[in-house]
């Protein structure tokens, strides 16, 4: 083998992974672009989380190591006692941070129906169900939070993403993405994507 071909199996080599770095990209920002994502608030304060009646989702800035443990905690509280709610919920958001939708909805549902008017509860379930693209479910419950609270604007613009992608109903999602104009005067991020959502 001489050293020319030797060089050209290398450049042959490097070219094809940059292309297939490319094409990964590409691909990546197609779907991005195809399925727009929930707006998910995940800042919550100690103060916050006890008065919801639940601590925030393990796993933030903890390894999978600590969720695992969390999970067998909550899950041991659940099994002693079926009916403890922050338990439920907390197991719930554990799967939900692990992105196990299928096994964040039970706990979630159990605790929606044991304490009900939980709207971060409710979130939870819109965000488990959404990812499993059970889009009739999740709007189900941000429906529910809006007979909570109507001026809720994380569930309008979930209900606004919904309603404009994937039920095709863009008159239904404008209504929605303007009522958090008129209503959000804090959250700049949330009022730059209603308004991304109104001009696109």
């Amino acid at each position: 083998m001489t050293v020319n071909s030797v060089n050209f199996g290398r450049k042959a080599v490097i070219l094809s992974v940059v292309g297939a770095v490319v094409v990964m990209f590409v691909a990546s920002f197609v779907y991005r672009m195809n399925h727009p994502n929930l707006f998910v608030k995940v800042k919550q304060t100690r103060q916050q989380s006890a008065e919801q009646g639940a601590t925030p989702p393990p796993g933030m800035g903890a390894g999978m190591g600590g969720n695992m443990a969390q999970v067998k905690e909550f899950m041991a509280r659940v099994e002693t006692n079926p009916d403890d709610v922050e338990a439920l919920i907390n197991l719930g958001n554990s799967f939900l941070m692990m992105r196990a939708w299928d096994r964040a909805l039970p706990p979630l549902e159990k605790a929606n129906e044991l304490k009900q008017g939980n709207t971060e509860v409710l979130k939870a379930i819109g965000i488990a169900y959404f990812n499993k693209e059970d889009f009739v479910k999740a709007t189900v419950a941000y429906d529910e939070i809006l007979e909570i609270d109507p001026n809720d604007t994380l569930a309008l613009f979930n209900l606004g993403v919904i309603y404009k992608h994937y039920f095709k109903k863009p008159d239904q999602a404008r209504v929605y993405f303007e009522k958090i104009l008129v209503l959000e005067k804090e959250d700049t991020e949330m009022r730059k994507l209603a308004r991304q959502e109104l001009e696109n």
